[in-house]
């Protein structure tokens, strides 16, 4: 689809679905908040602005310049958490949780889009509500994993 084919006025969803996408991109706060506490300053900005970002999107959901920027973002800090994962979980228990989780979080991703498609459904919003807080989870995890490198005795 040609970006010129696309109505930038309309709603992608109902204010009833998005309200709820709404108070799940207000979850990377959590991870925000704990990433300040531990002078994680980085993390805690990137964080937050992605919380902020998603949040003013999906309050007026539009293929606008809101759109644009979340999708921009929110790959920006997957790619930033994606990386620090990698490096960083080392610990056993954090592995067991952290990898299937990361599926779990993409299949939720996978099933939010596939269910969108389907116009007579609103099961997508349940699905990218999931996705967004395994997303915090997984934002949890990772900062808690670099917290030790992060700490100075």
């Amino acid at each position: 689809m040609d970006m010129t084919d696309i109505n930038r006025d309309k709603y992608i969803t109902t204010y009833n679905n998005s309200k709820y996408l709404v108070l799940s991109s207000f979850s990377f706060t959590i991870p925000s908040i704990y990433a300040f506490y531990n002078s994680m300053y980085f993390h805690a900005c990137i964080l937050l602005l992605t919380s902020l970002i998603s949040a003013n999107y999906w309050r007026k959901p539009r293929y606008s310049w809101r759109r644009d920027l979340d999708l921009f973002f929110s790959k920006l800090s997957f790619v930033i958490f994606t990386y620090d994962g990698i490096v960083n979980i080392k610990n056993n228990s954090y592995t067991i949780i952290a990898y299937p989780l990361f599926f779990i979080m993409l299949y939720c991703y996978y099933l939010s889009n596939t269910q969108f498609k389907i116009k007579n459904s609103n099961n997508w919003v349940i699905y990218h509500s999931l996705f967004h807080y395994s997303v915090m989870c997984e934002q949890l995890i990772i900062l808690d994993s670099i917290l030790p490198k992060c700490i100075t005795y």
